[in-house]
């Protein structure tokens, strides 16, 4: 099992630097392609797009083919794609080549999530932060390698880096073997769940009892009770999710302008801020699992999206600069869990089709965090950076109240199957 987390890590070190690339490397090959800024956000969108559908798409080919050759084929994918674009093909490949590199690091990443939420047979909270920490690790190094080799002309020489790592991933995963999870590799009509995680194994930890429930039922079997309470549950955490990518992805894309807009950093500066912000979500990303097992993943979700809220109402108040630095740090340390713990809240309330529920959700997060980006770039080239910085509030408020309407619910469908077994056993 060490093996298999180790292995999501590996990826997820992969996957930070894969979200990055696009924006890290824009400011080199606007001027060498003589374009401009519209160029640039047209390159982040189709990278976002084709991550969405590579995602979206998983499901689809995990009943058909290993989840070790998608990792496979996925990571040799994209070391071709960056070494066609560290030698600065024309503009037309370039496109093809970033979009080829989305769409598989979209199927790359809902693998390994689908993988660890599966198999793990406790602890899972704390295993998918680690993997959040590689992510974050590797969202934070990739631009500081570019940034260093910029000045010497050397840039795409961190591009071929990535490549060379991209083969080492596959031949990682080609030769490797995960003890008992192996099948949970297989293509879905060749596994049977049952056999990967026995009921009595996964009775250790605040989630055994859901993944001892999750390994009784085959992948195949579709979601019975999609109604909760009058509402959809799934709908509901992918709106939940939506929510979530426009909250980190607009701050990690806009809190250098909106540092800037506001007066409280100039130009040379102003780039610290997403620096000290990923730090701080590294950092909270190592304690964030520990925190939900010990407190509940219910409490936890309460306590950070409430404090969310009156995080960014502050920022958005706030003209002072090193205030402003203080409240970025908590914001990372607020914001470093809530994805990975809602993730396996999910599983929790629906432990049947795991792995479409995540590519479903991911997706979800990926399109927010899209669609987010293009108003508030929009917003800001029209209206004052306060507009942005509120709407970022209104977007932690939208979370929370999506998140106590669906978690009232499911405590009380969790409530009435605890009731149903109980008259059961009576008339028994």
């Amino acid at each position: 099992m060490k093996r298999l987390i180790w292995m999501g890590s590996l990826f997820y070190l992969l996957m930070g630097a894969i979200k990055v690339t696009v924006a890290a490397i824009v400011t080199v090959l606007l001027p060498l392609y003589d374009r401009d800024y519209t160029d640039a956000g047209a390159l982040i969108f189709i990278e976002f797009g084709a991550s969405i559908i590579g995602m979206l798409i998983q499901p689809w080919l995990a009943n058909r083919i290993s989840k070790k050759t998608m990792l496979h084929i996925g990571a040799i994918g994209v070391a071709i794609c960056y070494i066609l674009i560290a030698f600065l093909p024309p503009w037309s490949i370039l496109i093809v080549g970033i979009a080829i590199a989305g769409f598989l690091g979209g199927i790359i990443e809902s693998v390994i999530a689908a993988v660890i939420l599966e198999g793990l047979q406790s602890n899972a909270a704390i295993a998918m932060s680690r993997l959040e920490i590689a992510f974050g690790v590797g969202s934070l190094l990739f631009p500081l390698a570019i940034g260093m080799l910029v000045r010497s002309g050397l840039w795409n020489y961190a591009l071929l880096g990535i490549a060379v790592y991209c083969i080492f991933l596959s031949l990682f995963v080609r030769f490797s073997r995960f003890e008992g999870v192996e099948p949970l590799f297989l293509p879905r009509h060749l596994t049977d769940l049952p056999h990967v995680v026995p009921a009595t194994a996964a009775s250790s930890g605040p989630v055994g009892a859901v993944v001892a429930a999750a390994a009784t039922n085959h992948p195949s079997a579709r979601l019975k009770r999609l109604w909760v309470g009058g509402s959809l549950l799934l709908p509901s955490f992918v709106f939940l999710f939506f929510l979530y990518g426009a909250t980190d992805i607009g701050l990690v894309n806009y809190l250098p302008s909106l540092m800037l807009e506001t007066g409280m950093a100039d130009a040379g500066t102003a780039p610290i801020s997403v620096t000290v912000f990923w730090a701080a979500m590294i950092v909270g990303r190592m304690f964030a699992g520990y925190e939900a097992e010990r407190i509940g993943y219910r409490r936890y979700l309460f306590i950070h999206w409430s404090s969310m809220i009156v995080l960014l109402s502050l920022f958005a108040l706030n003209r002072n600069p090193l205030l402003s630095y203080i409240l970025i740090v908590l914001l990372g340390l607020m914001l470093s869990g809530l994805y990975v713990v809602t993730l396996v809240y999910m599983k929790k309330l629906m432990p049947k089709n795991i792995a479409r529920n995540t590519s479903i959700v991911m997706a979800g997060c990926a399109i927010g965090g899209g669609l987010f980006s293009v108003v508030a770039g929009r917003m800001l080239d029209t209206l004052s950076p306060s507009y942005v910085q509120w709407m970022m509030a209104i977007v932690a408020l939208f979370s929370l109240i999506t998140y106590v309407l669906y978690a009232k619910e499911s405590n009380m469908q969790i409530e009435q199957t605890e009731l149903t077994s109980t008259e059961r056993t009576i008339n028994s």
